[in-house]
């Protein structure tokens, strides 16, 4: 009698699918915070016209993020190396260090999570930083590392 490998549901494939949807959840969670604190600054007397160059540029990094998701889905290195710098260092940075900064400076819970925008944005934020920890921690995962191919899809 022949003995089978058991199969698993945690291939490289189906783990970076799975990252790839997290990070993509990422970016409609910031699309989310962005629309609320937009809506919160338009809602106050004399909005700054600064606010259209502002939404364009988190609009152009929101498309490259989410193409980024895409790409990783289908196995391309260089999709996981820009998604690991530019959403789990730079993106989480931006998230955390002020957050940590005004924590620090004395500030409550819910004012370093910006709850002075909107009662609803700390909560769009917390699942943001959530699933850009879910994203890096699943596509961190040996199996994933090792699907990954330079320019095809594997």
């Amino acid at each position: 009698m022949t003995e089978t490998a058991p199969q698993t549901l945690l291939t490289g494939r189906s783990l970076r699918t799975a990252a790839a949807g997290a990070f993509a959840l990422a970016v409609l969670a910031g699309i989310a915070e962005a629309v609320v604190a937009v809506t919160s600054l338009l809602a106050q007397p004399g909005a700054d016209d600064g606010l259209l160059p502002q939404v364009l540029l988190r609009g152009l990094v929101f498309a490259v993020a989410l193409t980024c998701a895409w790409h990783l889905a289908r196995g391309r290195r260089w999709a996981w190396w820009a998604l690991l710098l530019g959403l789990g260092v730079v993106g989480l940075a931006s998230m955390l260090l002020p957050m940590a900064a005004a924590l620090a400076d004395g500030a409550s819970w819910s004012t370093a999570f910006e709850g002075d925008v909107s009662p609803l944005f700390p909560v769009v934020r917390a699942l943001h930083i959530l699933f850009v920890l879910a994203g890096v921690t699943l596509m961190l995962h040996p199996a994933v590392r090792g699907s990954l191919s330079g320019g095809r899809e594997r």
